[in-house]
């Protein structure tokens, strides 16, 4: 069985449970993920950070995490996919884009082929270099601090680029629902691994 063939059966399986969690839970949880982030040190001395926008039932909620970078003063950075050129090739890359207050976020419209709260316009991190901390979302991850995420490949394509042109990259923090730990994932030479991982009910694994 091929690497691409066994992350798609597994992200298939991971999803299909996921669609079985509570909203009561997924609060529960994300409140958890949020508490334990604020109480990371990386976090604390952050200036800047970039977050996403979740989908709405199968991914950790972030807007209280958004909300608590704002006051705590941070510059806040979210993601967009722009389908453009880069080496040659036309596709969908992710940009992460500069976010002016709180109430810009809640404003936020559906945009692009998948229908994502996304930023329209915004100072790119990719051109000022200026990334502390990344909040990375995924399907799955381990305890071992990898991660797999949806399979368009946009964090780790960005992360590339990033490096390549600030020989640096952001710190990579992943968040996780109980449900999306796993023992072990399927890897390949370009994933890249997190730094630290918050898993709801658990202690943050650095």
């Amino acid at each position: 069985m091929s690497m691409s063939i066994a992350k798609k059966g597994l992200r298939k399986h991971i999803k299909q449970g996921l669609k079985n969690i509570s909203q009561e839970s997924l609060s529960l949880q994300s409140r958890y993920i949020h508490d334990k982030l604020i109480q990371h040190e990386k976090f604390q001395n952050a200036k800047s950070i970039a977050l996403y926008m979740n989908m709405p039932d199968s991914e950790v909620r972030t807007m209280e995490m958004i909300k608590t970078s704002f006051q705590l003063g941070k510059s806040v950075y979210l993601p967009r996919c722009n389908y453009t050129e880069k080496e040659g090739r036309k596709k969908n890359f992710l940009s992460m884009l500069n976010v002016n207050s709180f109430q810009d976020v809640q404003n936020l419209r559906p945009q692009g082929k998948y229908k994502l709260l996304e930023p329209v316009d915004g100072e790119d991190a990719m051109e000022s270099g200026s990334l502390d901390i990344i909040i990375v979302p995924g399907v799955a991850f381990t305890k071992t601090k990898k991660r797999m995420g949806h399979g368009a490949g946009f964090y780790d394509e960005f992360l590339n680029y990033y490096y390549k042109k600030h020989n640096r990259k952001p710190y990579l923090i992943g968040v996780a629902l109980e449900e999306q730990l796993i023992e072990d994932l399927p890897t390949e030479e370009h994933d890249w691994n997190l730094d630290s991982l918050i898993v709801a009910n658990h202690d943050i694994i650095y």
